[in-house]
């Protein structure tokens, strides 16, 4: 917990010296009342040590360069994100339209446990109507609760998909939310990885969301509305040993997302079905028990549940579409295919 903490202090840290609210007003300062600055400035080199004193004369420049890099770079920044935001958003500045929550219908695969519990929970509180796709039972406080519904489904199998989404839509309504979360992991060697389990990751990681996208997402598009969540991972931008499997599906949970947004613009002209994924970190969920020893002995950062289920929820609440890097302090792992060959090997090699 405390790792996470000091990334996130760093990752604010970077935030505020590259924010131009701050360096821009140094900037101006610095150019436009250099004396001024420069009395404050010699006034508190005064009372350090002799040793740190500063020439009555010296110079701003070097300053003045150094704030204006800083204030230039702050601008780009700003300018960066305001664009990807956008992009991720089917090019509109502003929020979808047509949201009236107690009315909406959310499908949450996986949504017995782990994250996918608490983004259920907090569904829910927030008035929505809420159905578990799962083949476990959900918990006892889940059962009693009035907003949320389940649906016992094997999301590997269309068959099992296409009963409880005949269900749903018979008992309850047209889902505008769907969140593919649903996801399985074994640390495995390549060599020893048996054709059974290969399968059932498979199904369970991805073509899952080929069969509930089927289901669902037709009437978003009559509708021009919804907003589709694909849980994908860090593991998207890297692939790590004993991880061959997990690495592979969420890579392609990735490219499932961006086909999926690109098609919902191109080829359905349903732009406002909105399409967010979500690449955290290792999670600290019932799903890595087994090697959750290991990865915290190797170094890695466990964020909780709570630490990816806040987000997705605070997304799907600004409606708008979106990529979620969890922790955010992590963001540069999504440009990792673009380093050079070399400095991935050397990732790769410290991770092992």
């Amino acid at each position: 917990m405390n790792s996470l903490l000091n990334q996130s202090f760093g990752a604010h840290l970077r935030g505020l010296v590259l924010s131009p609210l701050v360096s821009g007003p140094l900037l101006f300062a610095v150019v436009y009342a250099p004396n001024a600055v420069r009395r404050v400035v010699l006034d508190l080199a005064s009372r350090l040590p002799s040793r740190h004193a500063l020439s009555s004369n010296f110079d701003l420049s070097t300053a003045t360069r150094v704030l204006r890099v800083i204030f230039t770079l702050g601008v780009l920044r700003g300018l960066n994100k305001a664009l990807n935001a956008v992009a991720a958003n089917s090019w509109h500045l502003t929020a979808s339209k047509g949201w009236n929550w107690p009315n909406e219908i959310a499908v949450v695969t996986g949504g017995s446990s782990g994250i996918g519990k608490l983004v259920v929970e907090k569904l829910a509180a927030l008035g929505l109507r809420v159905v578990v796709l799962d083949i476990q039972d959900i918990p006892q406080s889940m059962k009693d609760h009035a907003q949320i519904y389940f649906q016992h489904c094997d999301v590997t199998s269309s068959e099992s998909v296409a009963e409880a989404a005949d269900a749903i839509r018979r008992e309850i309504g047209h889902p505008s939310i769907l969140i593919n979360n649903a996801g399985i992991t074994s640390p495995t060697y390549i060599l020893s990885m048996p054709e059974s389990y290969l399968r059932k990751i498979f199904g369970v990681n991805i073509i899952s969301h080929w069969f509930t996208a089927q289901q669902f997402l037709p009437h978003m598009i009559e509708m021009n509305k919804g907003h589709i969540v694909t849980v994908a991972s860090l593991s998207s931008f890297v692939a790590l040993p004993t991880a061959a499997d997990y690495s592979a599906t969420k890579a392609a949970a990735l490219a499932f997302h961006e086909s999926l947004t690109c098609e919902l613009k191109h080829c359905y002209k349903a732009p406002d079905v909105l399409t967010t994924v979500v690449h955290p970190t290792f999670v600290s969920t019932p799903l890595i028990d087994k090697f959750a020893p290991h990865l915290k002995k190797s170094g890695a950062h466990l964020l909780t549940s709570e630490q990816v289920a806040e987000p997705i929820v605070a997304q799907l609440m600004s409606r708008r579409g979106g990529q979620l890097i969890i922790p955010s302090s992590m963001a540069s792992f999504s440009g990792i295919r673009g380093w050079p060959t070399w400095l991935q090997e050397l990732l790769r090699d410290t991770r092992e």
